[in-house]
């Protein structure tokens, strides 16, 4: 069945979603070629950061396309619900100041700014784990504490793997570029993202 996109697509937030698509594959190129043999800690942990970054850039290009086709549409509720953590860990990432005290929005009374924050004995988010090579590419895991259902603290783990997000970025800029009547012949032949977008 074909997806329906609606009649006017906005060109120009399509634009910077696509840029966006481009900055993750630049950010996932560069963790792939992180490479120190002789410091294996300082290796995966220059990956880790740089995963930090390729977050917030497969965010926005989910933003760009939340903005131009709207939250119920097609595209981007598949996109979110194959990567239904990645909205949560970019605030989480975006606002690590407040998550480190206990005074992220997650981490308050009724989950709302003004609810009262937690009570930490402990750093209140960290990079808990993280492993390479897999399918999935470089993989960092995140733990939270954050409050539950009933109001109290409990570890929420949040996983980016890399390979895994930036293809989902990339197809997901180039559905938009099509939704936005942009993907042509001439595009195509000088866009790596749009020509193959799962091709990492």
């Amino acid at each position: 069945m074909a997806t329906k996109f609606p009649r006017n697509v906005d060109k120009d937030m399509v634009r910077w979603a696509h840029a966006w698509a481009a900055a993750a594959l630049q950010t996932y190129e560069t963790i792939e070629s992180i490479s120190i043999p002789e410091s294996p800690a300082t290796e995966a942990g220059r990956r880790d950061a740089m995963t930090m970054v390729l977050v917030d850039a497969v965010r926005n290009v989910a933003r760009g396309a939340e903005s131009s086709l709207g939250q119920g549409s097609e595209l981007v509720r598949r996109f979110n619900e194959a990567h239904p953590q990645l909205k949560d860990l970019r605030d989480r990432f975006e606002h690590y100041e407040d998550y480190v005290r206990g005074t992220g929005v997650a981490q308050r009374e009724g989950r709302k700014r003004g609810g009262t924050p937690l009570e930490l004995d402990t750093v209140g988010i960290e990079i808990s784990a993280s492993s390479g090579g897999g399918l999935e590419g470089h993989l960092v895991c995140i733990a939270v504490i954050e409050r539950d259902s009933n109001g109290q603290p409990t570890k929420v783990t949040y996983e980016a793997p890399s390979k895994t997000i930036t293809a989902a970025a990339r197809q997901l800029a180039r559905d938009l570029v099509e939704a936005a009547g942009m993907l042509d012949e001439h595009h195509l032949n000088r866009c790596e993202i749009c020509a193959d977008p799962r091709n990492l």
